[in-house]
């Protein structure tokens, strides 16, 4: 069972690059010039990605100036 959820809301994305820096085996800038997390499927304007262990991300989602990633666990949006 997939335990944790991660999600970023790409409209509100300002390209600083900070999920990049600390997480980029997960995430990338995309061609569009905002961040795009690597293996999600898209859902609307956002990207969605399930997994097992959020690791970094959760870094990822916490140095972001605007919080537009969010982490869910079992469900339950944790950051």
């Amino acid at each position: 069972m997939t335990r944790f959820k991660i999600e970023i809301e790409r409209p509100l994305c300002i390209s600083c690059e900070s999920c990049v820096n600390v997480c980029p085996g997960f995430w990338e800038m995309a061609e569009d010039g905002f961040s795009h997390l690597k293996g999600s499927k898209r859902v609307g304007d956002n990207e969605e990605r399930e997994m097992d262990d959020a690791g970094c991300n959760i870094d990822a989602a916490e140095i972001c100036p605007v919080i537009c990633i969010h982490v869910y666990e079992n469900g339950k949006k944790i950051i």
